[in-house]
């Protein structure tokens, strides 16, 4: 996939005094080191509650000015024992219980418990949700950046887990869901890379900060929703992309092949005409071949020819072009181009069956009586039909390959001709069309249904197609 996210950067704290450090060996010790090093109590409107919630306040100050381990987790858990005492005994309304109760959970690295309780102090003091959503992200943070550790390292199931414990205390950054994403991706279990990139693009929502990571994660959800054939979601998915990178042509035809998959063809059509309509930009000649095969499969014949043509007049040595030109004109029964196009084929692979029969097939159109005797005794006649499916380029020169194979030759009046072999000079071709270097095979004489390997191989540089004729 084009545009999975491979680029994982370390996330900043953003308030003073408040570390992201990549800590011990446990997620815990990261959480717990992430906290503020010093003890504030925000001044949002909390509710102190009585002696039970003042006490868990003195026991989470005095662990955190400790230096000494042992003293800091018992007086953390100090805090949370006359914390849960307190809210038991009649001061769960109290905000300050349950955020001090958050504060106690983190410091003892509990991020469920820190959880509940964070959230159940904000909805009771929506006045500090700024204070404990900076919390939250700090201890984010430091899962974060040791998950880009782990998969630094490539250990990427220790990774997971600190992704998705950072997700568990803190959903308002995209990164850790879209981490994720790439990870569920490459271990190619794409129904998690896919909830995970939701999540991204959810995540992110329309803060600046985060519209390429937002972008990316859409594009790789439309994509692996494509790969999954889920084509309405895929739809949905490349509309909502193109709504933000309108000129992303990657995601057009991603689109257009959602679209022609859901079977709404003339609409992945209209696409596909912009798309190779070029612009200011050239449209490669991948990009018109597909077009091309799609414009045949709909069965829109002239425009599939046209396309097809697009490729030949920019490389008149690609068979593979030529023969698909000649195809569509048959498709569109235009004998005169089909005609032009079979020539060209012919000159290009003689001793195809198909090539001649095209060009058989074009005069037919034209009702040309003594070329179709000509072409269709040709026909009849040839030895072996080749199939030529591979050219290998290299710096030096290139190599031609493919397979010959018997056929039961016989005259215009049905009378059989014995096999022959037949050599055959293959010339390879530069971007103009000049002969860069050539070479002689000989194929022998093959019975029906018999096959021989062709290979050919020439030197030179800047070779790009090839041709060959019987000598």
């Amino acid at each position: 996939m084009r545009k999975v996210l491979a680029a994982l950067l370390t996330i900043a704290a953003t308030a003073t005094g408040l570390r992201a450090q990549i800590g011990g060996p446990s997620a815990n010790v990261r959480v717990a080191r992430a906290q503020p090093g010093v003890w504030v109590v925000p001044d949002c409107g909390l509710d102190k509650g009585n002696f039970l919630v003042g006490s868990g306040g003195t026991y989470l100050k005095s662990g955190v000015g400790t230096s000494d381990d042992v003293n800091k987790d018992r007086l953390f858990n100090d805090a949370k024992r006359v914390l849960v005492e307190g809210i038991q005994k009649g001061q769960a309304g109290a905000s300050g219980a349950w955020y001090y109760l958050g504060r106690a959970y983190l410091q003892l690295g509990d991020l469920a418990g820190a959880d509940s309780a964070l959230t159940r102090a904000q909805d009771l003091a929506p006045g500090c949700a700024r204070d404990i959503q900076l919390l939250r992200r700090n201890t984010w943070i430091a899962l974060v950046n040791a998950g880009i550790g782990f998969m630094k390292d490539k250990n990427t199931d220790s990774a997971a887990v600190l992704y998705r414990q950072a997700n568990d205390i803190y959903r308002g950054e995209p990164n850790a869901y879209s981490n994720l994403g790439v990870l569920f991706t490459s271990a190619e279990q794409p129904d998690s890379a896919i909830v995970y990139f939701q999540k991204a693009v959810e995540a992110a929502g329309n803060d600046p900060k985060f519209t390429a990571t937002r972008d990316l994660s859409q594009y790789n959800l439309a994509a692996l929703l494509s790969n999954q054939a889920r084509w309405p979601e895929a739809m949905a998915a490349w509309q909502q992309y193109l709504l933000w990178k309108p000129d992303d042509a990657d995601a057009k035809k991603g689109y257009a092949r959602a679209l022609r998959a859901n079977g709404q063809p003339d609409a992945a059509a209209a696409i596909e005409r912009e798309l190779i309509s070029g612009g200011s930009v050239e449209v490669s000649t991948d990009d018109l071949m597909t077009a091309g095969v799609n414009f045949f499969n709909d069965k829109n014949y002239a425009e599939a020819a046209a396309t097809f043509g697009r490729v030949v007049a920019r490389e008149p040595w690609s068979r593979d072009a030529v023969f698909n030109m000649a195809n569509a004109y048959l498709g569109a029964q235009n004998g005169p181009e089909l005609v032009k196009a079979g020539l060209s084929l012919h000159a290009i692979d003689p001793m195809n069956e198909n090539s001649l029969k095209l060009l058989a097939q074009g005069y037919q159109l034209e009702k040309n009586q003594a070329m179709i005797i000509r072409y269709f005794t040709a026909l009849e006649a040839l030895p072996f039909s080749l199939t030529v499916d591979q050219l290998s380029l290299q710096s030096g020169g290139a190599t031609v390959r493919g397979t010959a194979t018997g056929r039961a030759a016989r005259t215009i009046d049905m009378k059989p001709i014995a096999p022959v072999a037949v050599t055959l000079v293959f010339e390879f071709l530069d971007k103009d069309m000049a002969v860069v270097a050539s070479s002689e095979r000989t194929v022998p004489k093959l019975g029906v249904g018999e096959t021989s390997v062709v290979e050919a191989e020439g030197l030179g540089t800047g070779i790009v197609g090839w041709r060959y004729r019987a000598k």
